[in-house]
């Protein structure tokens, strides 16, 4: 369990699923909320972040970086389905002093700079 080990010695864990939801990036959604939703429920939500990683990854938030042909997509894309677990203390101390949104933002510049065409590359 993560919580039973030092920060220094686990701090985050990447879990690759290499054959599961590999065309079907709903059904990895699905799945994605339904580890999400207990996190509160469970009281581990000050504990663990997670963050989800696609091929097909799009976000559909109605924004600029929304679309098949957005780069920004880029910055949520892997080659496979995969869950990052993050330590909450770290993620909060990596972003203190940052504004809210402010890594995001400078990812997509970055990503939007690189362009679709090169990352598919």
């Amino acid at each position: 369990k993560v919580e039973e080990n030092d920060d220094r010695d686990l701090s985050t864990t990447l879990h690759i699923f290499p054959e599961f939801c590999m065309d079907n990036i709903e059904a990895f959604e699905n799945f994605s909320n339904t580890l999400t939703q207990p996190l509160e429920s469970l009281g581990v939500e000050d504990l663990l972040q997670l963050v989800f990683f696609h091929p097909h990854w799009t976000f559909r938030d109605g924004g600029e970086r929304s679309g098949m042909g957005s780069a920004a997509n880029y910055a949520r894309r892997s080659p496979w389905p995969m869950i990052n677990i993050l330590r909450t203390n770290q993620v909060r101390a990596a972003q203190k002093g940052i504004p809210t949104g402010l890594v995001y933002q400078q990812n997509e510049k970055t990503l939007n700079s690189v362009g679709t065409q090169q990352l598919e590359t």
